[in-house]
């Protein structure tokens, strides 16, 4: 029996959350089951079934699409997850065609639409145009920064900071660069400030719990990759939706795991009411909620302690319904960007229907989790109106969406935490017999969706040599 302290030790044959309970051994079901119908498990699927094999996709949600989700029930059928299409995604836009899903070009700030040039900021209680930032009595930056806006911030030092050529490079990243972000800025000069602002809207948890290296790794993808940004048309979630239609086997919805146990012949999975059992198996699930499924398995070292701690940025959404686009009318920028925790960024997503997205993240993500729902409405209206006069009597908050708050998710992506990218590296490269993981997590040369795809596709691969 191994602990779950010798587990998160890097133990080879780790147990999860205790003991996986003892299962039923019935006969094989499948040549393959697939724990997860995001992206991931639905391309791994359609891999697998036209190889001949017979498979069982399982989804814990009553929906594909995992981190694709389309709120089609709100105004403007608004994403909650992944948004942008980048020019790169080829697995992506290859599907999409051979599927006939189509894309539509105009997506700005990760919120579905292109912005008005600069933002409307909102710092050190004072608020102003970007035109208006270099001058005002809000900006508290050395000489030299004066002019750079708090948005553009951390552009400012990626100059300065360790590169990779290839987006690959990072598996052989220098330990010396596994540093934490806010170091290695430190490192380059940034002041207190500086820090301050660049963590206000961080995509990630803070400064300090992402490694330098994650950075470097998203900006050599970004190069890579770099062209005009699509959305999917109608909503994200209508390429999973194609690609589970396209399958002859559909999806077991509302199909949550509750153990997993390898053996010697396979893999036997716990639901609620029964056991699953098939000759291999892969794992698509986010490391936060496999790190709650009681799970009997030879894991390598690095792998295990990766499933134990590797970080999943929180970020937490409120969808703000305006009864006209008062942002025609003041000849503002349309994006509110704040150092309020609770406000972060608010975003336009379309003039018809009136829709705005709030977007906060880290410690403001926390924040807004932790009021009640109509309190936490309450003060974003006051907040914004307060920012932004314009929005008087106009707003009101019609949804919140929290991903840490999703069981089957516990965070929106995955970063590189400080001091993890060797392990990370090595849990890619992890090739198993009989159980096998994939998910934007597992990704080498990708991010994203691009990065799930990328993922499913090497454990299909690695399925398919074991056969």
């Amino acid at each position: 029996m191994v602990t779950r302290r010798a587990f998160l030790a890097g133990s080879s044959a780790a147990i999860i959350a205790g003991a996986a309970p003892r299962m039923a051994w019935g006969k094989t079901e499948a040549d393959v089951a697939i724990i997860g119908a995001g992206l991931a498990g639905l391309h791994a699927a359609s891999m697998l079934e036209a190889a001949g094999l017979s498979i069982v996709l399982l989804e814990a949600e009553n929906r594909v699409g995992g981190r694709l989700h389309t709120l089609d029930d709100l105004p403007g059928k608004p994403d909650a997850g992944g948004i942008q299409v980048g020019a790169g995604y080829k697995r992506l836009h290859g599907i999409a065609d051979t599927l006939g899903v189509a894309r539509q070009s105009g997506s700005g700030a990760g919120a579905g639409r292109v912005q008005v040039p600069g933002n409307l900021y909102h710092v050190n209680d004072r608020t102003f145009p970007s035109s208006g930032w270099a001058d005002s009595e809000a900006n508290r930056l050395p000489d030299a920064k004066r002019s750079v806006e708090p948005a553009s911030l951390a552009r400012s030092y990626y100059g300065k900071l360790p590169q990779f050529s290839q987006p690959s490079d990072w598996l052989n990243g220098a330990s010396e660069q596994d540093i934490s972000v806010r170091q290695m800025l430190r490192m380059a000069g940034a002041s207190d400030e500086e820090l301050r602002l660049i963590e206000t809207n961080f995509n990630g948890n803070s400064l300090a719990e992402m490694s330098q290296i994650h950075l470097a790794r998203s900006l050599a993808i970004f190069r890579a990759g770099s062209g005009p940004v699509s959305t999917i048309a109608g909503g994200a979630q209508r390429l999973p939706e194609a690609m589970a239609d396209a399958l002859s086997v559909q999806p077991r919805l509302g199909s949550p795991i509750s153990a997993i146990a390898e053996d010697e012949s396979g893999v036997t999975l716990r639901l609620a009411d029964h056991t699953i059992r098939a000759r291999q198996v892969i794992c698509t699930l986010p490391f936060p909620v496999l790190r709650t499924i009681p799970m009997q398995a030879k894991l390598a070292p690095a792998l295990a302690r990766m499933i134990g701690s590797l970080p999943y940025s929180r970020a937490s959404f409120a969808y703000i319904a305006a009864r006209k686009p008062f942002w025609r009318e003041d000849g503002l920028p349309d994006t509110l960007w704040t150092d309020d925790p609770l406000v972060g960024r608010v975003f336009v997503l379309g003039d018809d229907p009136a829709i705005l997205k709030l977007w906060t993240t880290g410690v403001g993500a926390d924040l807004l989790d932790r009021l009640p729902t109509e309190a936490a409405s309450r003060m974003i209206v006051e907040r914004i109106e307060q920012m932004r006069p314009s929005a008087r009597g106009q707003i009101e908050v019609v949804h919140h969406f929290s991903w840490q708050k999703s069981p089957y998710a516990r965070g929106i992506y995955h970063h590189i935490g400080t001091g993890m990218a060797r392990d990370l590296a090595a849990a890619t490269q992890h090739a198993g017999s009989r159980l096998h993981f994939a998910g934007e997590h597992l990704a080498v040369e990708s991010s994203g969706m691009e990065g799930a795809l990328e993922s499913g596709e090497r454990a299909a691969t690695r399925v398919l040599a074991n056969i």
